[in-house]
């Protein structure tokens, strides 16, 4: 069986890799890079064609690329200003205050498991533990009289603490 490819006879190298490339060189000119005969006109009008093209894609691309960009900085205005109005009037939930002497509970949620425990059943977790007492606030940010065997630090924020009645 005699396979022919370009004018090239297959049969005639090995099975090797180097077969492959050799064969790929015999399809190129010896002389230089350039490509010959056919494909060098084929390639000649490809590259005007190209060039008018790019011209015309190029300012579609930034016509479009504009767009995106301006949707976009529309989008994340109108996200702005939707999240200002429900802020405005929402307000801050947890921006509760409280007097040195209150009672206060405090939340599990960032506390270590060992600390919780250590105050009381660990069988089932609650929500808040048992009240503490407020020593001093500095800012948003409230120091509470803790147990010492539960060993955290005394200062929460205001979020973590719920007024006990």
């Amino acid at each position: 069986m005699d396979a022919d490819v370009d004018g090239i006879d297959i049969d005639d190298y090995d099975d090797d890799d180097s077969g492959i490339f050799s064969i790929a060189n015999d399809c190129h000119s010896e002389d230089d890079d350039t490509l010959t005969g056919e494909d060098n006109v084929l390639s000649a009008v490809h590259t005007k064609r190209t060039a008018v093209d790019k011209d015309e894609s190029a300012e579609e691309f930034m016509l479009t690329r504009e767009a995106v960009v301006r949707f976009v900085q529309d989008s994340i205005a109108d996200a702005l200003d939707r999240q200002k109005r429900n802020a405005d009037k929402h307000g801050r939930a947890n921006a509760l205050s409280f007097n040195e002497r209150d009672l206060v509970l405090l939340s599990v949620v960032k506390l270590p498991k060992l600390a919780v425990t250590n105050v009381g059943s660990s069988k089932r977790m609650p929500q808040y533990i048992v009240p503490f007492r407020v020593l001093r606030r500095m800012g948003n940010a409230y120091t509470i009289e803790l147990p010492r065997k539960m060993r955290t630090h005394p200062t929460f924020y205001v979020g973590c603490l719920r007024p006990y009645h």
